[in-house]
C-alpha cells in the first residue's frame, strides 16, 4: 500500500467534530479509574486497521506472537480496507460509541475532538505507571518527533505505529554519469535539476506531495504552517515561486495524473524525487533492470513525520484498556519494530531499533541513512481546520503550477481568503 501523503493524512476534522459532538463528553464510566495492572481473566480486544499486503501479513504475524505470549488476551484484527473507508467508519460509529473498537489505527486529525472530550483515552497513566509490567519500557527511545505527534495539551493520546518521513530518491546511475553530488539544500536541488534537464532533457526533480513540500519548505525557512501563517506573505510567496520557476523552465514537475512520482522515476522521466521512505518497494520495482537508484535524507534540516498511530477509546473496559496497551507496547518494542520495518518499509519508531544491526544490515536502502533522516522530524500543527487548510494548499499549489506564468500575488490573495477561513474553524 502506498504511503498516504500529508494532504490526505489529517482527516476531515469538521465532519468528525460534528459526529463527536453528538456523543457528549466520553462514553464510559471508566475515565477516571486507575489502570488495571494484570489480566487475570480472558479478555478480547478489537483493532481496526487499514493495512494490506505485506503490512497486513506482518501485523498478523506480530499479533499471533503477542497472543502466544499472552494467552489470556485475544486480539481480533478487523481490516477496514483503506484509510478512507476506515475514516468514514470511525466518523459514523462515533455517533454510537459502544460500537467502536478497543483501538484503531488513525491519523491524529481524525480524532482531535476526541482528545478534547475524553472519547479517546490518554495513555499517560499507562506509559508512566509505577507498575513495571505495565509501564512503557523507555518512552524516550521513541523518536521525539513521533512523540510530539501524539501529544496534545500536554497529554499522550496515541502510540506511533506505521510511520515514515520524506527522503530524496535519485537515479544514481544518472548522477554518476553527470558527476552530480547528492543535494543537501534547496539550492543544490535546483542546480542538480538544471544539469539533468540540460543533459537529458527531462525534469530533474518532483515532489510526491505538494502540501508536504510547502509545509516543509516553510519550516526550513523559519515559518510554521499554523493559524498565524500569512499565506500571502514573503515566505509563502518564496515557496510557490521556488517550485513555480522549476516547472516553468522544465527542470521540475509534479506527479499530476501519475499520483506518485515513483512511476515517472522508474520510467526515467525524472531524475530524482522527494517522497516517503516507505516507497522503496515501488522504487525498486520501477528501477529494476534499468538503473541503480540511491536514497538520501531530505535535503534540508527538517523533515515531516507521516503515518498513523494507534488510539484507544474510552468505551473499552478497564481490562480491555490494559490488554490493548500491552499489545501496543508489544507492537512498538524494539524487536517488533525491526520486524515491522524490514517487512513493510515503514521506519522503526524507536531509536534503538533504527541503530540495530538487524535493521541497518537488513538490505534496505533506507536503513543505513534513516538515523540521519530522522534527526529533525517535525509534526505539522493540528487544529480544527488543519485538514481543509492542507487540502486547499494542495489545490492552490497545483493550480499555480499548472500555469506558473499567472500573477502570483493574485493566486496568493485567493489562497489567503480560503486558508484564513479554514483555520478559523
Amino acid at each position: 500500500m502506498k504511503q498516504f501523503t500529508q494532504a490526505k493524512a489529517l482527516a476531515a476534522v469538521a465532519a468528525l467534530a460534528m459526529a463527536l459532538a453528538g456523543c457528549g463528553a466520553g462514553s464510559s464510566d471508566n475515565a477516571d479509574e486507575a489502570p488495571v495492572t494484570t489480566i487475570d481473566k480472558d479478555v478480547e480486544i478489537t483493532f481496526w486497521h487499514a493495512m494490506t499486503g505485506a503490512q497486513q501479513t506482518t501485523l498478523q504475524q506480530l499479533t499471533d506472537a503477542f497472543m502466544k505470549a499472552n494467552p489470556k488476551i485475544k486480539v481480533t484484527l478487523q481490516n477496514q480496507s483503506s484509510y478512507g473507508d476506515l475514516q468514514q467508519k470511525l466518523t459514523a460509529t462515533m455517533q454510537s460509541p459502544k460500537n467502536l473498537p478497543t483501538i484503531t489505527q488513525a491519523y491524529p486529525g481524525w480524532l482531535s475532538q476526541g482528545f478534547e472530550d475524553g472519547t479517546v483515552v490518554a495513555l499517560d497513566d499507562y506509559i508512566k505507571s509505577s507498575d513495571k509490567n505495565l509501564a512503557f519500557d523507555d518512552w524516550d527511545d521513541v523518536l521525539s518527533g513521533l512523540r510530539d505527534g501524539v501529544t496534545f495539551n500536554g497529554k499522550i493520546y496515541g502510540m506511533p505505529f506505521n510511520k515514515s518521513t520524506e527522503v530524496l530518491w535519485y537515479n544514481k546511475t544518472l548522477f554518476d554519469k553527470l558527476g552530480i553530488q547528492v543535494p543537501k539544500t534547496y539550492d543544490e536541488l535546483v542546480a542538480a535539476s538544471q544539469k539533468i534537464k540540460q543533459s537529458e532533457n527531462i525534469p530533474g526533480l518532483g515532489f510526491d506531495s505538494l502540501s508536504n513540500f510547502y509545509i516543509t519548505y516553510l519550516k526550513n525557512n523559519g515559518t510554521e504552517f499554523d493559524k498565524s501563517l500569512d499565506v500571502s506573505g514573503a515566505q509563502s510567496q518564496a515557496a510557490f515561486d521556488w517550485y513555480g520557476k522549476g516547472v516553468a523552465d522544465g527542470t521540475m514537475r509534479i506527479a499530476g495524473t501519475d499520483k506518485y512520482m515513483s512511476g515517472p522515476f522508474g520510467s526515467q522521466k525524472v531524475g530524482m524525487y522527494i517522497g516517503s521512505n516507505a516507497g522503496e518497494s515501488f522504487v525498486k520495482q520501477g528501477a529494476a533492470g534499468k538503473f541503480e537508484y540511491g536514497v538520501a535524507p531530505y535535503p534540508a534540516k527538517y523533515s515531516l513525520q507521516q503515518g498513523t498511530d494507534i488510539y484507544m477509546f474510552d468505551s473499552a473496559t478497564p481490562e480491555q484498556r490494559t490488554a490493548a496497551f500491552m499489545y501496543e507496547k508489544f507492537l512498538t518494542s524494539k524487536d517488533s519494530q525491526i520486524t515491522w520495518a524490514v517487512n513493510t518499509g515503514y521506519m522503526p519508531v524507536r531509536s534503538s531499533a533504527i541503530k540495530d544491526d538487524k535493521y541497518t544490515k537488513s538490505g534496505s536502502s533506507i536503513a543505513p541513512i534513516l538515523a540521519d533522516a530522522t534527526k529533525n522530524l517535525f509534526t505539522a500543527p493540528l487544529s480544527a481546520g488543519s485538514q481543509q487548510a492542507v487540502d486547499d494548499t494542495d489545490s492552490a499549489l497545483e493550480g499555480y503550477l499548472a500555469n506558473p506564468s499567472q500573477n502570483l500575488t493574485d493566486v496568493l490573495s485567493r489562497y489567503k481568503a480560503t486558508f484564513d477561513s479554514d483555520v478559523k474553524q
